[in-house]
């Protein structure tokens, strides 16, 4: 039986099945923000042959479909995290548009996973540089993962600058869990040697990632939806002068920098989980498809052999492009036609469709096999949650690879 996801998007989405455009695509994105949009949901798309409120209904049930309980409706000029951009820009073969160009892909942490959530920390942003010798204290809201989403694993970034004038020689940063009680130690949870000059050749910066256990996102998720971290940075010998020794980390933002600077400059938690929906996918690949032609009348082609045929979902068409932020369309496909006596060997049958076709052929009475998806793949999307968080999921059966009589 056909996917209800898949369904669902073919019956709404139908009548704009000729197109045959690749949407994925993200050069478009304003500087790393999500450009305003005028659109809203509409109650169905142009030319849809539905109801409004049918098309409303089934629009509901994809967002459920999705893990959504209702539309996001996002702020105009969200940041997007960089990082996360890069990542859905690798996941398409996109590399060319990757920004940053040391960007290391995360195989170790995305190989169980099927979401990547982005939390920037919160409270107030102090304008003023990081003195070294001071420990600071860092808090990120994570109760939007939703309870049923088992987090797999998790990393803080810090970016590091080498422009400060830091005396030669090593800092050792030191990473403490805070639970931000007064009666409680923080723990500390890994440090490590920082080298003045190291990465002087990165004029941005460079990202520093600390590894998170899953049980402590866990833990967090279930105690109060927070996670606080402490942070301090020593020199590792006593020749270091207390004035050399601020903005080695951006913690803070600096002294007239931009709102939007100094989103894409600030710590950033992300944590990678799976939703139990499928089975976890390779990130790293991505299969190429080609644009299809223009569709012919359904007809037509429901008297043909069944095969694929092409379908494009437009996230403009029903007003989703406000919180998808890429791809902006993609390449669904859908099967159709007959399944006739005798059936060939390309079209992936069933031996018990080849029994019913065999008897359909005598028996006008028992209906002949149904032209069916036999193998269907994911799609990536990068979209704004309701909390104008990023979020970078695989979503389970979304594309036909191919068709077969069933």
């Amino acid at each position: 039986m056909l996917p209800a996801n898949l369904l669902l998007l073919m019956v709404l989405l139908l009548p704009q099945a000729s197109s045959g455009r690749q949407g994925g695509d993200t050069s478009e994105i304003d500087d790393g923000r999500v450009s305003p949009s005028p659109s809203s949901l509409s109650p169905s798309p142009p030319g849809s042959i539905l109801e409004p409120s049918l098309a409303q209904t089934i629009q509901s049930l994809l967002l459920s479909r999705l893990g959504l309980q209702s539309q996001p409706d996002p702020h105009p000029g969200v940041p997007v995290p960089r990082y996360l951009l890069d990542l859905y820009r690798f996941h398409q073969q996109q590399y060319h548009l990757v920004e940053d160009p040391f960007f290391s892909f995360p195989s170790q942490h995305v190989q169980r996973a099927n979401t990547v959530r982005s939390f920037h920390h919160t409270g107030r942003v102090a304008e003023r540089p990081v003195a070294m010798f001071t420990r600071v204290h860092i808090s990120f809201n994570v109760s939007s993962i939703p309870q049923d989403e088992k987090v797999v694993s998790a990393e803080l970034r810090l970016l590091r600058s080498d422009k400060a004038s830091l005396s030669p020689g090593a800092h050792r940063l030191s990473l403490y869990l805070s639970e931000n009680h007064g009666d409680s130690e923080p723990v500390l949870l890994e440090t490590r040697l920082l080298t003045t000059g190291l990465h002087s050749n990165k004029p941005n910066g460079y990202w520093e990632a600390f590894s998170l256990s899953a049980e402590l996102l866990q833990k967090a998720l279930a105690a109060r939806g927070s996670l606080g971290f402490l942070l301090e940075v020593s020199p590792e010998n006593s020749t270091t002068s207390p004035q050399d020794q601020e903005g080695h980390l951006r913690v803070c933002r600096s002294l007239g920098q931009d709102e939007h600077s100094w989103a894409q400059d600030r710590p950033l938690l992300v944590t990678y989980s799976h939703d139990g929906r499928g089975e976890d996918q390779d990130w790293g690949r991505v299969k190429k498809r080609g644009n299809g032609g223009r569709a012919a009348k359904l007809k037509r082609l429901s008297r043909a052999r069944c095969r694929r045929h092409p379908l494009y979902v437009d996230f403009n068409d029903v007003g989703w492009h406000k919180w998808i932020i890429a791809p902006s369309g993609y390449d669904a496909f859908f099967c159709l036609g007959e399944c006739r006596f005798p059936l060939a060997d390309h079209m992936n049958s069933s031996s018990h469709a080849m029994v019913q076709t065999l008897v359909n052929s005598v028996n006008g009475a028992v209906p002949r096999a149904s032209c069916v998806p036999t193998s269907l793949s994911p799609i990536a999307l990068l979209y704004l949650d309701p909390q104008d968080r990023v979020v970078l999921k695989n979503y389970q059966d979304m594309v036909v690879e191919g068709c077969g009589c069933r």
